[in-house]
């Protein structure tokens, strides 16, 4: 027997036995002033007491054992929680409910961990090539009487792959901090759409790939979308950059269409390249972490993390991706975003 459960059922029940104490008394007093009459109130006032020790016994074994398990439990969680009272019914459903957010939360964390943990792995991987390879180049044009101008582009562009991994990278660990970075306004498509276009400017250029705008520039019914400024900028920056790549031809030259429409109160981005497109099979699952597919075997910098972080700000923001692609025909992402009220 827990002394320490007894002392706190009858604390707990005192004012119960007060109150009892005080109606006998009442009783026993009316009685006593209601006539002359001698009455008998010991026969009754026994059977009372006799009703009230059985409550109070029934009252304490639901309350020791119900307490009890609960200490129990503190110490196996597996125990279970022995409730008789639809009040003990329901703490037993409340602190379920709480355990099962908790191990929810639980799970997520450490799922999160384990992806992070999975990130870097493979990021320190992927930085360490082009670090190679530049060390390499430099080395021959060391070696060389004359630097040759075409090895000093080969450094340019590894020197560029470096560059937008560690941005890729940076931009991943910005993503767990996203609630609290971020600000949904009424944002100028059109004007972050031009943006991330002309800082690209060079990369067009050098891989001989064109944008072409097929919509009013002043139509005022697309060109208003509510999103926050500099995510946005993230997302279309890396799509605008995957056209490019997959357009790149050393012959001719290939365009990358942009155009905007309005559905209902959305506003919806199409951006179509020209490029070699994705095989059907790898479609499901462009937007899995670390998932390269058929062209990450044609091209050694495909990273696989670029979709993905364009999925993860478009579900943050409350934007709809899809992406739309056959072999050798392109390559066409839409984004649906709520339009100005």
């Amino acid at each position: 027997m827990n002394n320490e459960l007894v002392k706190k059922f009858i604390e707990d029940k005192l004012v119960i036995l007060i109150m009892y104490s005080l109606n006998i008394v009442a009783l026993i007093i009316f009685f006593n002033l209601s006539g002359p009459k001698k009455i008998e109130i010991f026969y009754p006032i026994t059977i009372s007491l006799f009703f009230l020790i059985m409550l109070i016994s029934i009252e304490f074994f639901r309350y020791y054992n119900f307490n009890l398990s609960l200490r129990e439990i503190k110490l196996d969680s597996q125990n279970r929680i022995a409730s008789f009272t639809n009040e003990q019914k329901e703490v037993e459903l409340t602190i379920k409910s709480i355990n099962s957010k908790f191990m929810n939360e639980l799970n997520r964390m450490k799922n999160d961990y384990e992806k992070r943990n999975h990130f870097f792995t493979q990021w320190i991987h992927k930085l360490k090539t082009p670090i190679s390879v530049i060390d390499l180049i430099i080395q021959k044009c060391l070696k060389e009487t004359s630097f040759d101008s075409t090895a000093f582009s080969d450094i340019k562009l590894e020197n560029e792959s470096l560059y937008n991994s560690v941005e890729q990278l940076l931009t991943l660990l910005r993503l767990d901090k996203f609630e609290g970075d971020y600000e949904v306004k009424v944002t100028n498509i059109v004007e972050v759409l031009k943006k991330s276009i002309n800082e690209k400017k060079n990369q067009f250029i050098y891989n001989k790939v064109f944008p072409v705008f097929n919509f009013n520039e002043r139509n005022e019914a697309v060109e208003y979308v509510l999103t926050d400024y500099k995510w946005n900028e993230i997302l279309l920056s890396q799509i605008i950059s995957n056209a490019i790549k997959y357009s790149a031809s050393t012959s001719n030259s290939k365009n990358v269409y942009f155009s905007l429409s309005k559905i209902d109160k959305n506003v919806v981005l199409t951006i179509k390249d020209q490029g070699i497109g994705i095989e059907t099979y790898d479609l499901k699952r462009v937007f899995e972490p670390f998932f390269t597919g058929e062209n990450g075997r044609k091209y050694r910098n495909s990273s696989g993390i670029g979709l993905y972080i364009c999925k993860e700000i478009s579900e943050k923001l409350g934007h709809d991706i899809k992406i739309y692609s056959k072999p050798g025909e392109g390559t066409e992402v839409r984004i649906t975003y709520l339009s100005k009220m």
